[in-house]
């Protein structure tokens, strides 16, 4: 069996905006070793939301909330689907974790070239941000 002929396992993923309409990337210690927004599997009984918050604080240091569900991008070599939501900075100071060889926040214009996922699920993230921060 490949790994693609294997269940996927969802994964909250949290693409997270600051003040300053920077998203909230980590350069990844394991596969994938690209940069991309804070992402993990839940803790037994935890919802997606409170899945990405604290994956968020373990894995970069930053306390976010969550804003609203982006949608589902399936990820077969790591056998994961990732459930998408955007949220936004609360407080909290970047630091690295065991997870991550780099953590950072990336203007829209400047976002790393290995990126996963890709631009566009992000730059859709943003577009949603910003709507949902009007509202």
């Amino acid at each position: 069996m490949n790994i693609f002929d294997q269940e996927l396992r969802n994964a909250p993923c949290g693409i997270i905006f600051n003040e300053n309409d920077e998203v909230l990337l980590v350069q990844r210690r394991f596969p994938p070793m690209s940069w991309g927004p804070p992402a993990g599997f839940p803790d037994s009984n935890e919802s997606p939301p409170e899945t990405i918050e604290r994956e968020v604080f373990e894995e970069t240091g930053i306390s976010c909330e969550i804003m609203a569900p982006l949608g589902d991008y399936e990820f077969p070599e790591v056998r994961a689907r990732l459930l998408i939501y955007v949220g936004m900075y609360v407080f909290g100071k970047l630091r690295c974790s065991y997870e991550s060889k780099n953590v950072g926040w990336f203007p829209m214009d400047k976002l790393p070239e290995e990126l996963s996922p890709p631009e566009e699920v992000i730059k859709k993230a943003f577009d949603l941000y910003k709507i949902a921060q009007s509202v």
